[in-house]
């Protein structure tokens, strides 16, 4: 199993990395290097593994993380300002922590 995951999760991380490549300014490469291929990689061995609703709990919890650090990052950018960067990243990692819970009740319940 872990060579199949090291496998696809490699055949993705190469494709989103050919795609950030392709894209301006440069600095997208990162976004779609790391996060997307790996979060690909792992909803299909989930799939193939477990079935079709564990995937759908999988994915609807990356949604939901991914609101969340939406969330959270909103909130650092001024946090950080106001209360510089320890106080700053304290807060956003709060307000992360009370988003991904909340999503976590309402959706996965």
């Amino acid at each position: 199993m872990l060579l199949v995951r090291s496998l696809l999760g490699g055949t993705f991380v190469v494709v989103f990395t050919l795609v950030g490549e392709w894209l301006r300014p440069k600095s997208f490469g990162g976004l779609f290097a790391a996060a997307p291929s790996v979060a690909l990689a792992s909803l299909a061995i989930t799939l193939i593994t477990t079935g079709e609703s564990s995937l759908w709990h999988s994915a609807a919890g990356m949604v939901a993380g991914a609101v969340a650090m939406t969330a959270a990052c909103v909130v650092a950018i001024d946090a950080v300002k106001r209360f510089r960067a320890l106080h700053g990243a304290l807060a956003a990692i709060a307000v992360w922590c009370l988003v991904a819970c909340g999503l976590s009740a309402v959706v996965l319940r």
